[in-house]
């Protein structure tokens, strides 16, 4: 079923957790054009949490491909890296220890100021993150962390991750990780943009639905 961007979202509740999970590909790269257009369009405030200089590989990337990716108006809480991008940019210094990293979250996130209104929050590289849990209390702190969020009205919140990435990590971490998702996505690249297929969802008639969103245009056309 075609669709646009919008409608894609709209399928997603304020308050709502929801992983994008995909395959090796450039679905990262198109999503964050595709929101990043819709939020500098429609005005609703763009967040993204950049771990370990993510936005910026994706950047590169998109400019290589010929996107025209355009985050000037965006907030980015950059966890980690060198490379500061994006519109307003707050560092968050990483810990390995969960506990002092989420003190460390909690306290840059409201120096973002100037959000009006709920916010669409992007989460580019959390799984370089998981490399750092030494045992299941860890694991489970951080899991803890991020649950709190999840009927947070002011935010919804797109998890974008490599599911590939999961196969080196404990075998309980994406199951758990999914579990505390009130929705779930795979995505796949289409030569003009997107192919989404909604897992799990708040709306259960959703379920088993697929989705392709375009960019508008052939990728060889932007070159």
């Amino acid at each position: 079923m075609k669709a646009e961007v919008s409608e894609l979202l709209e399928l997603v509740k304020h308050g709502e957790m929801v992983i994008v999970e995909h395959e090796t590909s450039y679905v990262s790269e198109f999503l964050l054009k595709l929101l990043a257009d819709y939020t500098r369009e429609s005005g609703v405030p763009f967040v993204i949490e950049d771990y370990f200089d993510s936005l910026y590989t994706l950047l590169v990337h998109s400019d290589i491909l010929g996107l025209d990716v355009d985050i000037g108006h965006s907030y980015v809480l950059k966890v980690g890296g060198r490379h500061k991008v994006g519109g307003t940019v707050r560092q968050v210094e990483f810990h390995p220890d969960p506990r002092v990293f989420l003190r460390n979250y909690d306290g840059a996130s409201p120096q973002l100021g100037g959000i009006d209104g709920p916010a669409l929050h992007l989460v580019l590289g959390f799984e370089n993150v998981l490399y750092f849990v030494r045992d299941v209390r860890d694991f489970y702190r951080l899991l803890l962390g991020i649950q709190r969020y999840v009927g947070n009205n002011q935010r919804k919140t797109l998890y974008l991750l490599p599911s590939g990435f999961f196969a080196n990590l404990p075998r309980y971490i994406l199951p758990e990780l999914r579990r505390i998702a009130t929705g779930l996505w795979a995505a796949e690249t289409l030569p003009m943009g997107l192919s989404v297929s909604i897992r799990k969802s708040s709306d259960l008639t959703l379920t088993g639905m697929k989705f392709e969103v375009e960019l508008g245009g052939d990728l060889s056309e932007r070159r």
